[in-house]
């Protein structure tokens, strides 16, 4: 004969197989490949495709010789909508808004780099400083 124990376990357990599962509220990231090229004057370019996940930074190239550390993040959604930062030594570089960050829209994005450092802070300068382009990032998503 069955103890009203092991019954009671067994009428616990069937009630909750019938509760509804919880399904996870974040559904699983997939993978977006991020294809760029880096072409700075008088040095020679780079490409290559990396796999990004929606909504983290990615390090696209970290590349010695020119003295570039270039990232990127692509935000998930229905709009293309990502962000570049950019670090360069011992040459300081920037982009077209004078800071090391900049955000696209679009799948395809071209952008700017700038010789002299980045800009910070709120400060608002007199002065307006041309600064000679050196080169520019490619991107493709």
């Amino acid at each position: 004969m069955v103890s009203s124990n092991v019954l009671g376990c067994l009428a616990i357990a069937f009630i909750y197989s019938l509760a509804p599962q919880q399904s996870p509220s974040q559904e699983v990231a997939h993978p977006i490949k991020v294809t760029f090229a880096v072409v700075v004057e008088g040095k020679e370019p780079f490409s290559a495709e990396v796999s990004c996940l929606p909504d983290d930074t990615c390090s696209l190239a970290k590349h010695n010789d020119l003295g570039i550390d270039l990232a990127i993040t692509v935000f998930s959604g229905s709009e293309a909508h990502g962000k570049l930062s950019i670090y360069c030594s011992p040459n300081p570089c920037s982009f077209r808004n004078l800071r090391s960050r900049i955000e696209f829209f679009g799948r395809r994005a071209t952008v700017d780099i700038l010789s002299g450092e980045a800009d910070s802070g709120v400060t608002t300068l007199l002065v307006v400083r041309q600064r000679s382009r050196i080169g520019e990032v490619l991107i493709s998503y």
